[in-house]
């Protein structure tokens, strides 16, 4: 029995269990154990532990051999959802839906994969923070910087090399550094950390599940964007973002991409694609389905995006092999 994958972990008792996770701290140097944690989404739950490092946190999540990949639908579209796919696909001619969706996705396969530490939110790519007088702000950008100060804007971000936010102790200035996605391999593996597969990002996102979206085949209308601020007006989080079931933040904004290191490196959105394309609210968020796969790019799209693997619409997280 090995005690770091699903079936031999969760024959462990609860003392067995803490022994185990406790001792992880020696996975990597700097690693602090924070506190035993137990999470639940959608009907599934982990009981498992956060970790301290640098400045971000880790979980433990075990390793499994489970079936991943989307070829039909489990439960089927409700009312609302077949409506909202169906007035999509009338419009862009799409006589068959469900194999659209199909050619979208993974293929259906069983794979076994190891336990891990995972990084439970998202790294930006490539932007720094300087201070405001740093003598690499050319003078075009000081005089950005003023009028950004003057004015009412929230963010504002200059050709993808200088980013302006606003904070309660003021004005954030950040530059971009290019880094490719060879670069960012080699950097994570250099430090002890690896990116995600695809596989492990499925498993991550989906925990096997075998319906369309990790909640199930019909989309949640009250669980997308449109609500994040008057989410945060009320002080509540963001229902996608809420930690899942293995205490992670993962596929929650269709804008987003998860750089992964497998032949389809960008998983979880597009990008904002669909909706921008003037999909449904059901299509715009097929990207954050557990098995969505991003297959527009041709070979020299793909060339020049991993050239440069940066910017605001790309993410990654970083994670440690047991």
């Amino acid at each position: 029995m090995n005690r770091f994958y699903k079936e031999g972990y969760e024959r462990l008792t609860e003392k067995e269990r803490n022994v185990l996770l406790a001792s992880l701290t020696d996975r990597h140097p700097g690693l602090e154990f924070k506190h035993f944690a137990s999470f639940e989404r959608f009907g599934m739950h982990t009981d498992t532990a956060v970790y301290g490092l640098d400045d971000s946190e880790f979980v433990f999540v075990p390793g499994n051999t489970l079936t991943l990949g989307w070829h039909t639908f489990a439960e089927g579209f409700d009312v609302d959802t077949k409506q909202d796919v169906e007035e999509t696909m009338e419009e862009y001619e799409i006589l068959d839906s469900e194999a659209w969706i199909r050619s979208l996705m993974s293929p259906v396969r069983t794979v076994s994969l190891p336990p891990m530490l995972v990084e439970r939110k998202l790294r930006e790519i490539g932007w720094r923070r300087v201070f405001s007088d740093s003598s690499e702000l050319i003078d075009k950008w000081k005089v950005e910087i003023e009028k950004f100060e003057k004015s009412s804007s929230k963010m504002l971000i200059f050709d993808k090399k200088l980013r302006l936010s606003r904070s309660d102790a003021g004005t954030i200035v950040e530059l971009y550094d290019p880094v490719s996605y060879e670069e960012l391999l080699h950097n994570l593996r250099s430090q002890g950390f690896s990116l995600l597969t695809e596989d492990e990002w499925e498993y991550l996102c989906g925990g096997g599940s075998r319906t369309l979206w990790r909640w199930g085949d019909n989309f949640i209308y009250n669980m997308h964007l449109k609500h994040f601020e008057e989410a945060a007006l009320q002080g509540m989080p963001y229902d996608l973002e809420l930690p899942n079931q293995f205490g992670i933040c993962i596929a929650f904004d269709p804008y987003k991409y998860e750089v992964v290191d497998a032949p389809y490196f960008l998983k979880g959105g597009d990008g904002g694609s669909f909706i921008c394309g003037g999909t449904g609210m059901a299509i715009g968020y097929l990207p954050t389905a557990t098995y969505f796969r991003l297959s527009y790019m041709d070979d020299e799209m793909e060339k020049v995006y991993k050239a440069d693997i940066g910017g605001s619409y790309t993410f990654y997280r970083k994670v440690i092999k047991i």
